[in-house]
Order: structure tokens, then C-alpha cells, then sequence
């Protein structure tokens, strides 16, 4: 009987990239290999250097972070981004789309590429990048796999009116974009926090203490870690000028609740109990 030959898939029509956070310095090899492998490079990042970098892999980048306008919706900003890419990529395929962090992690222009692409007959690619989580959590000190995690942007979190758990530590996502779907580069005033102080006081004492992490974008700069009182957050956040990712650490520690399944955990019968055909 004849040997199957193994259908190797086509190179995508295009790929989604993210550039890490530190400019340059954090862009994985798959992704190098992809924007070589492109005709176009269409990318969001203000970073220092990124756009001589990525000229150095190929030969026709663009940055579409000019498609921000004062006072334009950020969604309408993101459908353009996302049929420029499209379009790039009707025309002359591979075509990359990179952007800043990681491609899937709050960039909606990723999403509506992937929705869109397969309808024209377009495949698309998706490549990891570091995200804002991955430079927080050396920053910080932070180990989810030891306490978890809540992540949420900070709007989303106001509109839903999400519980938090005070045991379990947090990241604010957007802070400076809050209560708005417009896109400014005009400075925030207090105002703009109240609301989010009100509802973070539903879950954490006045004199505890958040963080501001701005994480390093350039070598040559170190990150930013600016510690504030929930008590003085509208005040603060608005001085700062800059809002990073706000880090809100856990106000106790959680202590076991299934204690039957705390004593199961290091028992080596249960280990038996639980599986079959151990070695040995």
C-alpha cells in the first residue's frame, strides 16, 4: 500500500506579529522570518528604532499608528488599520501586520483581521509576542501559578461592573484610555478616575496600596514603578501624565478552603486513586 505524502499547508496571505514591549530587543525569530517573508510590513509602534529595524527586513514598512486622529473613535481607527492590512494583502501577498506587545492581547485590529481574511480567501498567520503581562510580572515579582491572576481593562471593568477578589492579585489594563471610546492625546484631570476609584473602594480599603508600572519601551530606560494610595488615585493618576498598567496587589492571602483536598494533594495514595498503570 502506497504511502500517504503529507499535505503541507500554503504560507499564509498574511502574518500578525507582535513586537514585545522593550523596542527591537524583544521580537522573537519566527517573527524576523515572517516580515523577511513579506512583501509588506504594516505595524503600530512608537517605539525608538522600529521602523529602521524592521526596513532592515524588508523593503516596504509603513507605520499605521498616523491612523489615530484627535477626537476620531478608536474602533474606526482599528477597522482602518485592519482594511489596510487586508487590502495589502489582496494586492501583494505575504503581507505582515505587527504591532506592539503581543497581537492577540487587547488589539482589536488583529481580531478583524482574522474575522475577515478567510472570507476574501485570504489565510492568516498568528505569531506571539511579549505582552505588557510578561514585562509586569518580572517587574513585580508576580508568579500567577502561585496566587492567579485577574487582568481586565479598565473600562470594560466600570461597564459590567466586575466583582474583584481582594485575595488575588490584579492588572489594570488602558488606564489613561478609561471612560472613553475616543481617542486624545490631551491630558487627563482627576475626574476622569473618580469613577474608578469608587469601584475599586468597593473591594479594597482607602490606605491600600496600587502600583503605576510604566515598563521599560527603550534599553536605555528603566521601567517606572510609582506606588498610590487608593485614597489619592484620581489625583495621582492625573499628575503622572503617563499611566502605565496599574498593579493592585492582594489585601490578605488566601488560606485553603477544601482542606480534605489540602491533605489529599501531598498524599501518595490519592496519587493512585486518581490515575492508573503508574510505573513501577
Amino acid at each position: 500500500m502506497q504511502k500517504q505524502e503529507s499535505q503541507i499547508p500554503p504560507p499564509p496571505d498574511i502574518y500578525v506579529v507582535g513586537l514585545g514591549i522593550v523596542s527591537v530587543r524583544q521580537i522573537t525569530r519566527e517573527a524576523e522570518d515572517a516580515i523577511r517573508a513579506s512583501n509588506t510590513v504594516l505595524y503600530v509602534d512608537a517605539g525608538f528604532g522600529v521602523h529602521d529595524y524592521l526596513l532592515s527586513l524588508c523593503r516596504n514598512v509603513e507605520n499605521l499608528i498616523t491612523e489615530y486622529r484627535e477626537g476620531s473613535l478608536r474602533v474606526e481607527t482599528y477597522r482602518a488599520m485592519a482594511a489596510r492590512v487586508v487590502e495589502a494583502a489582496l494586492d501583494d501577498p505575504p503581507v505582515t501586520f505587527a504591532v506592539y506587545g503581543h497581537p492577540t492581547f487587547f488589539v482589536y485590529p488583529s481580531e478583524l483581521i482574522r474575522r475577515s481574511a478567510p472570507l476574501l480567501g485570504l489565510g492568516v498567520e498568528v505569531l506571539p509576542g511579549i505582552s505588557t503581562i510578561d514585562t509586569v510580572s518580572i517587574e513585580l515579582g508576580i508568579d500567577a501559578g502561585l496566587t492567579g491572576l485577574q487582568v481586565h481593562d479598565a473600562t470594560g471593568l466600570l461597564l459590567v461592573k466586575r466583582r474583584l477578589d481582594p485575595q488575588v492579585p490584579c492588572i489594570l489594563l488602558q488606564v489613561d484610555a478609561v471612560e472613553t471610546a475616543f481617542y486624545t492625546a490631551g491630558r487627563s484631570v482627576p475626574e476622569r478616575f473618580r469613577r474608578l476609584q469608587a469601584h475599586l473602594l468597593e473591594f479594597y480599603p482607602p490606605e491600600h496600596v496600587l502600583i503605576n508600572v510604566r515598563s521599560s519601551t527603550f534599553p536605555l530606560f528603566p521601567s517606572d514603578t510609582e506606588p498610590i494610595l487608593l485614597s489619592e488615585l484620581p489625583e495621582r493618576l492625573a499628575a503622572s501624565g503617563a499611566t502605565g498598567t496599574l498593579y493592585i496587589p492582594p489585601v490578605s492571602v488566601a488560606t485553603f478552603a477544601d482542606t480534605e483536598l489540602a491533605a489529599a494533594v501531598n498524599d501518595i495514595a490519592h496519587l493512585r486513586e486518581v490515575t492508573k498503570d503508574q510505573p513501577g
